[in-house]
């Protein structure tokens, strides 16, 4: 469900980096970090990333903090205090997201986490909802419509 690699992916001239973790780690920046029992799928959770990023981009943001928009795109719950009892429960996987400027503000924060292989993959506006979703009714696509019902909300 999550990825267990780091993916880098750049989106809107800025960067989104996606990493699998156990446990939480000691360093918490500028981050997201979501239990891994909330995520339908990697496409749910880069999905979700990009809708956050887009909504502070507009200025559409439902919350200040990226962690909890990144939530609130994923789940469409649009109840911050709801959003911070979810984050708050303690597991053993969770999803770490990182948005940044440069790549390399990216990359410093994942000093302590060794990466094997990273890919950079770009998303352009132009095939993103056309090979990015294509929903056939599976557990997924639920989970990915649910949070972009927020987006049709706003």
């Amino acid at each position: 469900m999550i990825p267990g690699k780091p993916e880098i992916f750049r989106v809107s001239g800025r960067y989104l980096m996606l990493v699998g973790l156990r446990g939480k780690p000691r360093n918490r920046a500028e981050i997201a970090l979501i239990p891994a029992s909330l995520i339908a799928s990697k496409r749910h959770l880069l999905m979700a990333a990009i809708r956050a990023v887009r909504s502070f981009h507009y200025g559409v943001n439902i919350s200040d903090k990226f962690a909890y928009e990144v939530c609130i795109c994923l789940l469409g719950i649009r109840e911050v205090s709801r959003i911070i009892k979810l984050l708050s429960t303690d597991q053993g996987e969770y999803a770490l997201i990182l948005h940044c400027e440069e790549i390399k503000d990216c990359l410093r924060s994942l000093i302590s986490i060794t990466m094997e292989d990273v890919t950079l993959s770009d998303i352009e506006a132009a095939y993103e909802l056309q090979k990015m979703v294509s929903c056939t009714g599976n557990v997924e696509c639920l989970a990915m419509e649910q949070g972009i019902s927020v987006e049709l909300e706003r």
